[in-house]
């Protein structure tokens, strides 16, 4: 008996599935790519190596945007993704017309006429990783829910979601920080990254998508992009389109580089890359001095109740909170944390902290509410006035140096303010 290897060495993880002679698939596995990719394949053949000979696979292919981690001498033969993927699915799937696949940094679309019998087309995103798997990680993480979460979710959210801004993980976050601060249901904040992500990926092709179509690659294991790219293609063809996830959905990619390697007949050599080819080096960094740094204030000593005011910024970062006395010139408390995403919560910790400070010494005359958060917490606190940044930033100021401009850069945006004889 002798076996084809199939290795796909993408950006998040690689993939490997070894095939017997009429193309089944006897061994799949798959291995985070955290050191490095060569780690991760590594790992992956020491494991291959405990159940199966490793003289006994006669060929082996690889691609992926990290395939050059094969030594050349081992003759390895070599693919393009969109090769790997369109050959590993039409060996199961031969009327396939159509593959969609999302990846951990990359996304295709695949356009078939007779297999690989005829000239077929294939367009990817570029370079940037927006709308594909990463773009989801670093999103899900920021606000604070898990990849094993964020379908279930998602697909709770009920009516149409807002629209966020795929085309640049930066303006996404900016967008969903906006709608956090508005008090949008996070259902409804997932559900609208899962069509923004089908929006990048049903922009890369012009005009009807060939049926059946077929959707590949770690984020088909996303049960809320599915139906988000099912109802994007159904509204791009004009009637309901139920787009295919095949079970190994994961593993296509290897699976078409060992069907290759078995095609091609090249005889290629597998062996587990020694653990000082594998393993990256790091140089030991000095470790950095504990730096305390102070505003030179210190909390004043509050032996009695006293009337003051209220301040409460609500930024898309950090939330801050200010009590100043009855005359507004001496602050007699402050308190500043992150926000996280949570405007709400932190407000209600930063009043904690205040209350453990002062206690309920301070009798509150009234309460005012800046920050891009200031209409959901202002309306929740019942604050007395509600005032955009600019205008809060320019009062402070008056008290400090009149004739000051104010340079300010934020989580979100950064401002300029210039005044004139007391005029923005």
């Amino acid at each position: 008996m002798s076996y084809s290897l199939g290795l796909d060495v993408g950006s998040v993880s690689a993939k490997a599935v070894l095939i017997d002679n009429d193309g089944r698939a006897v061994q799949s596995d798959s291995e985070k790519i955290i050191a490095s990719p060569k780690s991760a394949v590594a790992s992956l053949i020491s494991r291959l190596s405990q159940k199966f000979n490793l003289q006994e696979i006669a060929t082996a292919g690889v691609s992926g945007s990290g395939r050059s981690v094969i030594p050349k001498e081992l003759n390895w033969a070599e693919y393009s993704s969109s090769l790997a993927i369109a050959s590993g699915l039409l060996h199961a799937y031969p009327e396939a017309k159509t593959i969609v696949q999302i990846g951990g940094q990359s996304s295709f679309v695949i356009t078939l006429e007779d297999g690989l019998k005829k000239p077929w087309r294939v367009v990817s995103n570029p370079l940037c990783a927006a709308g594909t798997g990463r773009f989801i990680e670093q999103q899900a993480y920021r606000i604070g829910v898990s990849l094993e979460d964020f379908a279930r979710i998602a697909l709770e959210c009920e009516g149409a979601a807002p629209r966020i801004a795929a085309r640049c993980s930066v303006f996404a976050k900016s967008d969903l920080i906006h709608l956090q601060q508005k008090g949008v249901p996070m259902t409804s904040m997932l559900y609208a990254l899962c069509e923004s992500i089908t929006r990048m990926v049903v922009s890369l092709k012009k005009g009807a998508f060939d049926e059946p179509i077929y959707f590949v690659g770690g984020v088909a294991a996303n049960s809320a992009v599915v139906r988000a790219l099912n109802e994007a293609l159904s509204a791009r063809n004009g009637h309901p389109i139920d787009i295919v996830v095949p079970d190994n959905y994961l593993y296509i990619e290897a699976l078409g580089a060992a069907l290759l390697a078995r095609d091609s007949g090249k005889i290629s050599k597998v062996v587990v890359p020694q653990e000082s080819d594998a393993t990256l080096r790091y140089f030991e960094t000095p470790s950095l001095e504990r730096v305390t740094q102070s505003d030179s204030w210190n909390a004043p000593k509050i032996e009695a109740p006293f009337r003051g005011y209220l301040g409460v910024d609500v930024g898309s970062t950090s939330t801050k909170a200010v009590i100043l006395d009855e005359t507004g010139t001496k602050v007699m408390e402050k308190n500043y944390l992150m926000t996280a995403g949570r405007p709400v919560e932190a407000v209600k910790q930063v009043f904690r902290n205040i209350l453990h400070d002062i206690g309920e010494k301070a009798k509150i005359a009234g309460v005012g509410v800046t920050g891009s958060g200031r209409y959901l917490v202002g309306s929740f606190i019942g604050a007395d006035m509600i005032k955009n940044e600019i205008t809060a930033q320019t009062r402070a100021a008056a008290e400090i140096e009149p004739d000051a401009d104010i340079i300010e850069i934020g989580g979100q945006d950064s401002k300029l303010v210039i005044k004139r004889n007391g005029v923005v």
